[in-house]
């Protein structure tokens, strides 16, 4: 196993948070998953939190666990919809619900980011949104 290197800056909280995106990033996923639960824990207020705890559903996500994503995701999502990940949370609840093969709820979640986030539906996650619409087919009207 490589190590990971811990930051140590005059932001404990950043720290912390880019600890955990470094175990995420080297796929060390149950290492990430304690290490951002911790992080939102210890500080709840932290301008990361939205970061975090849709890094956190990411790395559960990855680690083959959608259910426990999924509730990270809409945690993120339905605590601050103005969150800096919000919107991905909200997508990546898609994709959660397409790999528990959860049609209605994935159909609900794109519909909705569609809707709350059209700016970003259409620029930064458009192939990501696309990918996500291509896998599931709602039916419009629901």
């Amino acid at each position: 196993m490589q190590a990971i290197a811990k930051p140590t800056t005059d932001d404990a909280g950043e720290d912390e948070y880019t600890y955990g995106f470094r175990l995420w990033d080297a796929k060390f996923y149950p290492e990430a998953q304690q290490q951002l639960g911790l992080f939102v824990e210890k500080f709840p207020r932290h301008k990361r939190l939205s970061f975090a705890r849709n890094l956190l559903g990411r790395a559960y996500l990855d680690d083959g666990k959608p259910r426990e994503a999924a509730q990270w995701f809409l945690q993120n999502y339905q605590q601050d919809k103005n969150g800096d990940r919000a919107a991905d949370s909200l997508l990546y609840l898609a994709e959660s619900m397409i790999a528990i093969k959860d049609t209605n709820r994935a159909c609900l979640a794109l519909a909705e980011f569609s809707e709350v986030y059209p700016a970003v539906a259409t620029g930064r996650l458009q192939a990501q949104y696309q990918a996500n619409v291509a896998k599931v087919k709602c039916t419009k009207g629901k």
